[in-house]
């Protein structure tokens, strides 16, 4: 067998590189032309911007924030306690699992949504207390709405049944699960043929490679550039384990998580908002199907534009907007994920959970009592006006507080 001689490798390395190289310049130049054209936009037509912006506040002091920033502050200060391992071992063994740090993380996105999930995976990962198959297997597993957003908004106000709701949400796991199945499935299929590994070394001239048997049909999840034979045994080597971990600040107490949650949340009404705009803009300007825009960009305004329509397009376009999500949920878990992104194996998982959710959906609806049909009697474009609920309201000014808060300390800190 003939062995490929040092300058062809080096050579090759080098080709590699440079092609990378040209990628990313020329990704960032479309980055670039992209955002120079929205501004011109945005100064063109200011009045749908403006619509935007007011529609994507709205909708995050309504629904964003009450459902996701009681779940960010649970999440940080549960994430620095130990989990309960004898219970969470069912689970993992049925899951696939390789940490109970993974099945606690995986009930908790079931309940935070896609947002809590992608962030338990970075925060995971990043800190090295689960692997990057697991971290992967998480984002496939756990990337779903929350309860409060399926059942109470799509189920309750937009499909008007709110048992309709709750087979919305119990289906969308089922699909998730169904997908990760899948996913793992091909993956002890075609092996190491998935993912290729990818030699490290840290300098001490321990350096290794991921063997095929090692991973035994886990390559899909496999750490691709974090893993090395040490001794006979596979070390994780966390691309930012040696950096600050974000965990260690949840084990600061309350204060801390509140804090950290503001962030979080922060953000995640940030791309909200954007994305808001995004739409109303392109509406504005160019003839685009208004449902197609909103379930690319948004997957609440996407739910609320299928569900104006009513019967059984109303219910399964919103089960197509809660698969695909919507490029403002994507944006959010390349966010909130950072290394433990892996975006060719979510949006193969997500295809599956299109056509998973579809068929549960159809078979579940069947088998409820009475009728399900779906229907509206809002427009498509009316925005209802009305007071907070005291929960959200309560949850609301807790939020403003702590941004007030951790504003005051920036400027006190800056002086």
């Amino acid at each position: 067998m003939a062995v490929p001689s040092p300058h062809k490798t080096c050579q090759s390395s080098i080709r590699s590189e440079v092609r990378n190289t040209n990628n990313g310049k020329n990704r960032q130049g479309l980055a670039a032309a992209a955002a120079l054209a929205f501004g011109v936009l945005v100064l063109a037509v200011p009045e749908a911007a403006a619509r935007g912006f007011a529609g994507g506040t709205a909708l995050c002091l309504q629904s964003v924030l009450p459902s996701l920033f009681p779940f960010f502050v649970v999440c940080e200060l549960l994430t620095a306690a130990p989990p309960p391992a004898a219970l969470l071992r069912p689970m993992q063994w049925v899951l696939g699992l390789e940490s109970a740090e993974t099945a606690r993380a995986l009930l908790l996105s079931w309940v935070g949504g896609y947002a809590v999930c992608a962030r338990l995976a970075g925060q995971l990962y990043g800190a090295g207390r689960i692997t990057r198959r697991d971290a992967a297997l998480l984002q496939v597993l756990g990337c779903c709405s929350g309860p409060g957003f399926v059942i109470g908004c799509v189920g309750g106000a937009l499909l008007g049944n709110v048992r309709l709701g709750v087979v919305l949400y119990a289906a969308q796991i089922g699909a998730n699960l169904g997908a990760g199945a899948v996913c793992q499935l091909l993956s002890h299929i075609v092996g190491a043929n998935i993912v290729r590994p990818l030699a490290v070394s840290d300098g001490s001239g321990l350096s290794g490679k991921a063997q095929p048997h090692q991973l035994d049909g886990r390559t899909m999840f496999a750490p691709t550039d974090c893993t090395r034979e040490v001794s006979g045994h596979s070390k994780v080597l966390s691309p930012t384990r040696c950096g600050e971990s974000l965990l260690a600040e949840g084990a600061k107490g309350l204060p801390q998580a509140i804090s950290s949650a503001v962030t979080s949340s922060l953000s995640v009404c940030g791309c909200v908002v954007f994305f808001r705009i995004v739409g109303a803009v392109l509406l504005a300007v160019l003839p685009l199907p208004p449902m197609a825009v909103s379930a690319a960009l948004e997957v609440s305004a996407g739910c609320a534009d299928f569900a104006a329509l009513g019967g059984a397009a109303a219910l399964y376009g919103c089960c197509a907007c809660l698969s695909v999500l919507g490029v403002s949920v994507w944006a959010q878990l390349r966010l909130f994920a950072g290394a433990a992104y892996r975006p060719r194996l979510l949006v193969f998982s997500r295809a599956v959970h299109l056509v998973l959710l579809q068929l549960l959906v159809r078979v579940c609806a069947q088998l409820l009592p009475g009728s399900v049909t779906a229907c509206s009697t809002l427009a498509a474009r009316v925005l209802p006006v009305f007071r907070l609920p005291p929960d959200a309201a309560a949850a609301g000014f807790v939020f403003l507080c702590a941004a007030l808060y951790k504003a005051r300390q920036s400027l006190y800190n800056n002086k």
